[in-house]
């Protein structure tokens, strides 16, 4: 089973010798490829790029985010499709047993797991506990998955390529319309990705508050209001609101590093900006 890593990128370079190093790592012994498509980047990025021999590197215009994400997508050869930004990183054990499951049931279309996040400064903030399996009623009140801690067979985009429509929500409009069509869907418990919390996410910018993947839906249904209730039960007896223990890697400074901690926070009670810088 070959995996694919697809990287949409532009004027990355601040982060994206630490995404293709962790993509190096953490597949270290599989087979894998990793696929970056740039949008003619001109801050240094693209000269990296280019001297990296094992990465498949497109260059070209593009309509944003999701255009570049479906051109990498369309060149991938694998069976198994992972999107990682280029400020994102893999936890190499999460990652190698999210795929395992995928290789050892052929039934699965997509493993789901936790997700860390990290600041600009590569500190823990939280760890973004998911590991509810979302029915699909729940897609339609949030966005059950972190796309980093998301790995998925490439049939599924076959049948369904993300929208260009959006700038920054088309990930939560694709997965609920792969919900909607039926997802056989698995729940890894070992955090996958690594997400970096930083001023210069897109999703930081107001975008994405104008932008609204559920505007067909009534929030303030009693049957959602029920879904919520249901799913937050169902995370409390999984034991979602607490962790004894969090073990993760990520690459820094040219190396991988281990970090462990005991009772890791898994909510930012008070959101500070600068705490992610």
């Amino acid at each position: 089973m070959k995996f694919s890593v697809v990287t949409p990128c532009f004027n990355s370079i601040r982060y994206i010798q630490n995404c293709v190093e962790s993509v190096r790592h953490a597949c270290s012994g599989i087979d894998y490829e990793h696929i970056v498509v740039d949008g003619v980047s001109t801050d240094g990025t693209l000269e990296y790029l280019r001297k990296q021999p094992d990465i498949r590197l497109v260059s070209e215009p593009d309509s944003g985010m999701y255009d570049a994400l479906n051109k990498a997508v369309a060149l991938a050869s694998g069976d198994v499709i992972g999107h990682l930004n280029s400020d994102e990183q893999y936890s190499r054990n999460g990652l190698l047993a999210a795929l395992l499951r995928l290789r050892s049931d052929p039934s699965l279309d997509a493993v789901m797991g936790p997700t860390v996040m990290l600041n600009g400064r590569m500190e823990f903030m939280q760890l973004f506990n998911q590991i509810v399996k979302p029915s699909l009623q729940d897609v339609y009140w949030h966005m059950p998955i972190q796309t980093c801690s998301f790995l998925y067979r490439k049939s599924l985009w076959n049948r369904e390529r993300y929208s260009t429509e959006y700038r920054l929500i088309s990930d939560h409009v694709w997965f609920r319309r792969q919900m909607e069509m039926g997802l056989n869907l698995s729940v890894e418990r070992e955090p996958i990705g690594l997400f970096l919390w930083h001023g210069e996410n897109l999703s930081s910018g107001q975008a994405t508050h104008r932008e609204n993947a559920l505007s067909d839906i009534d929030s303030k249904s009693f049957r959602l209001s029920l879904a919520k209730r249901w799913y937050r039960i169902r995370k409390l007896f999984l034991g979602g609101y607490w962790r004894f223990r969090l073990r993760y890697e990520l690459l820094e400074g040219g190396s991988p590093k281990v970090r462990e901690m005991l009772f890791p926070k898994l909510k930012i009670r008070r959101f500070d900006k600068s705490q992610v810088t």
